[in-house]
């Protein structure tokens, strides 16, 4: 039989929740399956559930990830990074090599990552997920340096990088991501990621990949 997750664990997502409100940004809506997992505990080998359920091991994760079809890269020693869903039905995960970091998407319970994210020579981190659980954020830090945003779509994976990865670009870096350009996000709203860059506010939406001025 279920149980209710503890009252420390409710009173956290609650003050999520009310944050997210404030800041004019929807919260994704919390699976009760996502409350019983979460928060994740992530070590360098081993990602367990916060009932020390363990939900995926380094060894699971490939030992390259294919960045498109003729180029892969090592960027799978250990983790760095996990998310759940808000439907608590997929994983992001983000883990480091010698030089290099990846990003993947594992469903819960099937071990079987797909390779989301990729950044040569620096560093990766997990932005939020969509309210509805169906696209998660990766954030990179390039050794420009530059910070930038890509959204993958986890109903439509396939075996690359290039395949499940949209960059999220303003207009005016179309061509180029200038050197300490950052782009920030600050949460969805109305099914699209809403992020800043140098200052500026912007609506990206993951269906048609457009970028919308605030």
């Amino acid at each position: 039989m279920k149980t209710s997750p503890p009252v420390a664990i409710r009173t956290y997502l609650f003050l999520l929740a009310s944050l997210a409100v404030l800041a004019g940004c929807t919260a994704s809506p919390l699976s009760e399956t996502t409350a019983e997992l979460a928060p994740l505990q992530v070590g360098e080998s081993r990602l367990h559930a916060v009932d020390g359920t363990l939900l995926l091991h380094i060894k699971d994760i490939p030992g390259s990830i294919h960045v498109d079809a003729d180029t892969e890269f090592g960027a799978s020693e250990q983790f760095t990074g996990a998310s759940l869903s808000p439907d608590g039905e997929w994983l992001a995960v983000t883990t480091d090599g010698v030089a290099h970091s990846a990003g993947w998407l594992v469903r819960v319970g099937n071990r079987d990552p797909q390779p989301a994210a990729f950044q040569y020579g620096g560093d990766l981190a997990l932005g939020p997920w969509s309210e509805n659980g169906r696209y998660a954020v990766f954030e990179a830090e390039g050794p420009a340096p530059s910070h930038t945003l890509a959204v993958v779509d986890r109903q439509n994976l396939g075996a690359t990088v290039s395949e499940n990865s949209a960059a999220v670009r303003i207009p005016d870096h179309e061509a180029q991501v200038p050197a300490h350009a950052r782009y920030t996000a600050v949460g969805w709203r109305s099914g699209e990621l809403v992020f800043e860059v140098d200052g500026g506010s912007y609506r990206f939406d993951p269906y048609s990949l457009d970028v919308i001025v605030e």
